[in-house]
């Protein structure tokens, strides 16, 4: 791909999955990844390759059957070799004899290897003869919308779909998809000889423990203006419902877990060729509700019908001379959850702040100097009726997070953002208002001999400081 091309690409295009991406870098040492607080920028410690193969299946009379898929591989072992099978080391430790039987072999997940099919789906365009940019989709495929500079998403409703869309209506295109998505936990067929998963029966009582999620998601998107179009968006998710299978053994359907509804508009603007901003307005109501940031919105909680959350979101990027540009981004979250679900009754209320700046300087035609700021904050106040104790029942917790990374890059155009691949050299503080995983980091445990209890290991400390360099592609 040519350098022109290269900078084309834009992380919306990468984000739907027409394009691959991958990341890698090396640091001084491990540390505690909160990209989703406070920017990306020399905050990643993971390995990440997604590979998006595409091609014509067939062409005739101008419509056209596309095979759309991508695949994806993760992990956060460094070294030269990480296997699915927990494989690490020089080549010699890694034939199948000895897999698995390594002095280590206890860390199960060291390597923290994980594939996956992220898209397989088939798209055809022309087949209506008024519309031709009209397509249908089936298959499992990538929707969403993110910001970059934090890698988290306010809309997603990706998984295996049927849909439509760019159909022209009036002015502007109209989509509509169904999606079946399954969530952390999905319903189990109730046979004979069943046991409720991850349920503790009591009283004879037998829910269901998983649940699988129907997504009905529209939008239409329309022109405001000559360089701004606006974006209205409805999200429907229902989860799965087998009321009649179960009722037999105790089901009770004001156990269930609730519908939610999404409502969501974008707004994109590009101003003087020198501004480009996106803001989006979200509102949730039902068992998706929650606080903080993302599209965890998008899965079923235990929130009953009155929940709700509301964000704002402001992203983009400006090139204030030839040299000197800024991408920035900004999210407000507020919550009011009620979860009265089984043995729970509680009410939480939560306000969750953040703000990334990433300034830029560039030095040559293909070098620049970049500065990344980040903050975030979220205070949480939670009432539990039903505490044991009634100290219990009241609670307030407030986290803060602070972040500066200083980098050097090598980018085929210095003066566009979206320039990739770009190398990086850099350099990063952070800071914590609270103790946080510690060197070790990443979930590493420690057995407690007092209580038999599996622990974090913290070192107590507030602040991080580390370099490294790094390399972000998409192509």
């Amino acid at each position: 791909m040519s350098a022109q091309a290269s900078a084309a690409v834009t992380p919306d295009v990468a984000l739907k999955g027409d394009v691959s991406y991958f990341r890698v870098g090396l640091f001084s040492r491990n540390f505690n990844k909160n990209a989703g607080d406070v920017g990306r920028l020399g905050n990643e410690n993971d390995t990440f390759l997604e590979l998006a193969p595409s091609l014509t299946l067939a062409e005739l009379d101008g419509v056209e059957y596309r095979l759309i898929s991508s695949f994806a591989m993760s992990s956060e072992y460094k070294g030269g070799w990480a296997g699915t099978n927990n494989q690490r080391g020089d080549r010699a430790s890694r034939n199948m004899e000895n897999a698995g039987k390594s002095d280590n072999s206890d860390l199960k997940d060291f390597s923290n290897l994980s594939f996956g099919l992220t898209q397989a789906y088939v798209r055809v365009t022309g087949l209506l003869d008024s519309d031709k940019d009209a397509a249908i989709w089936v298959g499992k495929r990538y929707q969403r919308q993110d910001s970059h500079v934090v890698d988290a998403f306010w809309r997603d409703v990706s998984g295996d779909s049927v849909g439509i869309e760019n159909l022209s209506v009036g002015s502007g295109k109209f989509r509509a998809t169904w999606v079946r998505r399954d969530g952390e936990s999905v319903f189990t067929n109730k046979y004979e000889g069943y046991t409720a998963l991850s349920w503790t029966a009591k009283d004879g009582d037998l829910r269901p423990s998983k649940i699988t999620n129907n997504i009905f998601d529209v939008s239409y998107a329309f022109p405001v203006g000559a360089e701004t179009s606006l974006d209205l968006g409805y999200t429907f998710i229902a989860p799965q419902r087998y009321a009649s299978e179960y009722s037999n053994y105790g089901y009770k359907m004001k156990d269930e877990r609730g519908n939610s509804h999404l409502v969501l508009a974008r707004l994109d603007t590009k101003l003087f060729d020198c501004v480009n901003h996106t803001s989006a307005l979200r509102y949730v109501r039902g068992s998706t509700a929650e606080g903080g940031f993302g599209a965890h919105t998008y899965d079923v909680y235990s929130q009953d019908d009155s929940s709700y959350n509301i964000d704002f979101i402001n992203i983009g990027s400006v090139n204030f001379t030839d040299r000197i540009g800024m991408m920035y981004h900004t999210w407000f979250n507020f919550a009011r959850t009620t979860n009265n679900i089984g043995d729970n009754d509680s009410r939480t209320v939560s306000r969750a702040f953040q703000l990334v700046l990433r300034p830029y300087y560039k030095l040559t035609k293909m070098t620049r100097l970049v500065l990344e700021a980040g903050m975030s904050t979220k205070s949480t106040a939670t009432d539990d009726y039903l505490a044991k104790e009634v100290k219990d029942r009241n609670s307030f917790s407030n986290s803060q997070a602070q972040k500066l990374t200083l980098a050097y890059a090598i980018t085929p155009d210095a003066g566009n953002a979206f320039s990739r691949p770009e190398i990086r050299f850099f350099a990063t503080y952070k800071h914590y208002n609270d103790k946080h995983v510690g060197t070790y980091g990443n979930g590493f445990k420690v057995k407690n001999v007092a209580t038999g209890k599996n622990d974090p290991l913290y070192e107590g400390r507030k602040t991080e400081t580390f370099f490294g360099a790094q390399v972000e592609a998409w192509f």
